[in-house]
């Protein structure tokens, strides 16, 4: 298995779903799903982004979930500060436990401050393809990414 900068970056978006007593719409969990998924990985926590993973998980590469936990792992180990960006651009129902989502994210070594910051930065973007499916908290079942362009994010 090689250990590549865009194979990282489909972790990142493993997200943790919030425990709350409150009564949130679909939609809104997987808004703080992100959110929680964007806040582990710059905390570099590689245990927080496997356990968003369902167990029958497999991605365009036919990588599952341990092999996803070992190269966050490893990213994790060589990349000491990661900073994220995103841009939701659209979640699908396809039925009440079951979402695709597309979303888009700049990631750099340094803090990106808003979107004129990413050119300075060198910030690399790329386009996320989602299959979430949820039993008692959302899980990524399914995921497909490519580079995208900075104007992707405005």
């Amino acid at each position: 298995m090689k250990l590549t900068f865009n194979t990282f970056l489909l972790f990142i978006f493993f997200f943790i779903t919030a425990c709350s007593n409150e009564i949130t719409s679909p939609e809104e969990e997987i808004k703080q799903y992100i959110e929680n998924g964007k806040q582990a990985a710059e905390k570099r926590n590689h245990s927080e982004l496997a356990d968003l993973i369902d167990e029958s998980y497999k991605d365009q590469r036919g990588w599952n979930r341990l092999d996803i936990e070992k190269i966050a792992r490893a990213y994790f180990f060589t990349h000491k500060n990661i900073h994220l960006l995103t841009k939701l651009e659209s979640i699908d129902f396809q039925n009440k436990n079951s979402a695709f989502v597309v979303l888009h994210v700049a990631m750099a070594g340094n803090v990106i401050t808003d979107l004129n910051s990413l050119t300075s930065l060198r910030a690399r973007i790329y386009k996320f393809e989602l299959q979430l499916i949820k039993n008692d908290v959302w899980l990524l079942q399914q995921a497909k990414w490519e580079t995208a362009n900075i104007k992707d994010m405005f």
